[in-house]
């Protein structure tokens, strides 16, 4: 359970304090006191040390084999779901049944509490580039400013005895979607001179059935088979079968005004 910062943690480690050194003075107090160091006292109790959060350790008389949640609030300090009991012995922390305590043993109670934060973070927003023969080769020109998002982010802060312990997000949610900036890139227009009255598509369905994205194994790639060496002679860039089927025949023109049909020896006579 989540809860706010327990201003009356103070009050509780008081209350800690004067009950437990009153239960300290008890065992030394009463009748066969010396028992009280032996490993069960005459009233059949048994000596353990108790320290609550960073309060110095007493010693109290508990009932042998109690819980230790119960050994704390038999000192009249309460313990909510978050709190941690633990029990050392022999230096030593123990699990299970075995916390159930005996003689000497050490009662540790860490106080925890545990804060939710909810804080909210900029989402930046991408640029989305299209190409345009409408502006010269290189010139870029914002159509639509972009505009950041917003995520909201809530985590919760663990605090042991008042000290940082863990901070830990539990969930992120995208409270405004970022809208991308849209920049239009002036390039060269697709056309080559003398070349655009050949049939491109033939030359495309002879050489990989018009599909810009086909992969030959042999090392070739989309709609007029590139290479990637032929393909960046002619001012690709990436990989051939990634760019649109426009700059893909933009650039099997480039290659046919500087080397003819001969880069494609099958089906080249189709142009």
């Amino acid at each position: 359970m989540l809860v706010t910062p327990r201003t009356f943690l103070p009050t509780r480690l008081r209350g800690v304090a004067a009950g437990t050194a009153a239960a300290a003075l008890a065992i030394t107090l009463v009748p066969g006191a010396a028992a009280a160091q032996e490993s069960t006292r005459a009233d059949g109790q048994v000596a353990v040390r108790l320290k609550v959060a960073t309060q110095p350790a007493v010693e109290v008389a508990v009932p042998p084999r109690a819980w230790p949640t119960a050994v704390v609030e038999g000192q009249g300090v309460a313990v909510d779901g978050n709190d941690l009991v633990e029990v050392v012995r022999d230096g030593r922390k123990v699990s299970g049944s075995r916390k159930r305590v005996q003689y000497g043993d050490t009662v540790r109670l860490v106080a925890v509490e545990k804060t939710r934060k909810t804080k909210t973070a900029r989402v930046r927003a991408g640029v989305v580039e299209v190409p345009t023969t409408k502006l010269a080769p290189g010139r870029r020109k914002v159509v639509r400013p972009g505009k950041a998002g917003m995520r909201r982010i809530v985590a919760v802060r663990t605090l042991h005895n008042g000290e940082p312990a863990t901070y830990r997000v539990v969930s992120r949610k995208i409270v405004r979607k970022p809208q991308a900036r849209r920049v239009l890139v002036g390039r060269q227009p697709w056309s080559v001179p003398g070349t655009d009255g050949l049939n491109w598509g033939a030359l495309a369905g002879c050489e990989s059935g018009g599909n810009p994205r086909a992969v030959n194994a042999a090392g070739y790639y989309g709609l007029y088979q590139f290479n990637v060496a032929t393909w960046r002679s002619v001012g690709g860039s990436g990989m051939p079968h990634h760019a649109s089927a426009g700059e893909q025949t933009y650039r099997a023109k480039k290659l046919y005004a500087s080397r003819g049909r001969s880069p494609w020896p099958t089906c080249g006579r189709l142009l």
